[in-house]
C-alpha cells in the first residue's frame, strides 16, 4: 500500500491549533497569529468543500483580514523605525 503523500485539512488544522495554543514559548506571537490566519483560511476552504462549492479562482481565498483579526494587529510604524 502506498503511503499518504499529503496531510488532510483536519491534520493541518490540528497542527496549527498546537502552534496557536502553545504555552511553552516555542512559538512567537507572530507565529501564533500566522497559524490562526491559516487555520481560518483552511476552515473556510473546508466549509466550501463540504457545501459542494468550488472557488472561482485563487484570488477568492486572498481576501482582506476579518475585522476581528485586523484589530489584533499592532499600530502601523511611522518614521525612521519603519522598514520597507
Amino acid at each position: 500500500m502506498r503511503k499518504k503523500r499529503h496531510l488532510t485539512i483536519d491534520e493541518k488544522r490540528d497542527w496549527l491549533a498546537q502552534i496557536f495554543r502553545d504555552a511553552s514559548g516555542d512559538y512567537s506571537q507572530a507565529d501564533k497569529f500566522k497559524a490562526l490566519a491559516e487555520d481560518t483560511r483552511l476552515a473556510q476552504l473546508q466549509t466550501e468543500q463540504e457545501q459542494g462549492n468550488t472557488p472561482r479562482d485563487a484570488a477568492h481565498h486572498q481576501q482582506a483580514l476579518p475585522p476581528l483579526l485586523a484589530e489584533l494587529l499592532p499600530p502601523a510604524m511611522n518614521g525612521p523605525d519603519r522598514q520597507s
